[in-house]
């Protein structure tokens, strides 16, 4: 009786690196995949931020109407050239956007700028460090009654050119923060303000 012989199970070369080619085909997806998680999140945090910091400054607005009373027989006037921010309609229907100039300290009692670095502390305007930038857009809706008070926080988007003609928060061209979504981000927020009577 005749023996045969029987070939050994085993993968050859071609289906080695068939497989190898399936799986860094597979691993590069990930990885790519990874990069861009990475950078959605970047972008949801500082969305996130924005959005808290206009909420801030909504407060701020906010607080600054306490100080808006109707006239009265001691204030025939209304007092709204009293206030901190909101003064800067005055008798007008509409400012255009603005850095909204913060109350002196010895007044206020607060320490509150229209910049913020990156985890959302106020910083100097002109500073260096600003990484979120506050405008505000005043409209008398109801003359010495009613303002809509508009609030952008704008900040240069990831692996965006800081043009030197935005150069800080306070010498940025309002124009461009509207229309620049190549280097810019923003978020908008509105809020209705009403006079307080006394």
């Amino acid at each position: 009786m005749r023996r045969t012989r029987t070939a050994q199970a085993g993968y050859t070369m071609v289906e080695v690196l068939a497989a190898m080619g399936v799986l860094g085909t597979g691993l590069l997806g990930i990885i790519a995949m990874q990069s861009t998680a990475v950078n959605a999140n970047q972008r949801a945090q500082e969305i996130t931020m924005a959005t808290n910091l206009a909420r801030r400054w909504q407060d701020r607005l906010r607080r600054d109407s306490y100080q808006w009373t109707s006239p009265s027989q001691t204030n025939p006037v209304s007092n709204l050239p009293a206030t901190w921010y909101l003064a800067r309609l005055g008798t007008g229907v509409t400012t255009d956007w603005y850095v909204p100039d913060p109350p002196a300290a010895t007044v206020a009692g607060l320490t509150e700028t229209a910049a913020f670095d990156y985890f959302g502390n106020d910083v100097p305007t002109l500073g260096a460090n600003a990484y979120y930038c506050t405008q505000v857009r005043l409209t008398s809706l109801i003359p010495n009654q009613l303002i809509r008070a508009e609030v952008r926080i704008w900040w240069y988007r990831q692996g965006g050119i800081r043009p030197p003609t935005y150069g800080d928060c306070a010498r940025a061209a309002t124009v461009a923060v509207s229309s620049d979504t190549t280097n810019i981000r923003s978020v908008y927020v509105s809020q209705t303000i009403q006079r307080h009577d006394s």
